[in-house]
């Protein structure tokens, strides 16, 4: 299955589980069981489609980008270490 029909299928499936949720938290109780089972699978669902989009962005932005962002990142840390020993 490509890509954007996965997509396509894990929305309609988040929007689904949502619509389930709601429902039954309005007849058996936010903190039911159930309700509480549709919010977790609605969770998993929600992170598989983020992982998707964020597997899509880092395919688009290449090796410059990794490097750059791995720059930023040592520059935060050295700017925390610093700040950490100066206090």
């Amino acid at each position: 299955m490509n890509r954007d029909r996965l997509k396509a299928k894990l929305l309609e499936t988040i929007n689904n589980k949502r619509q389930e949720m709601i429902e039954t938290a309005n007849t058996e109780g936010y903190t039911s069981d159930s309700a509480i089972k549709c919010s977790q699978d609605l969770d998993m669902l929600i992170n598989k489609y983020q992982q998707i989009l964020l597997e899509e962005k880092a395919s688009t932005t290449g090796p410059f980008y990794e490097f750059v962002h791995t720059m930023k990142m040592w520059t935060l840390s050295d700017n925390f270490k610093l700040q950490f020993i100066e206090k």
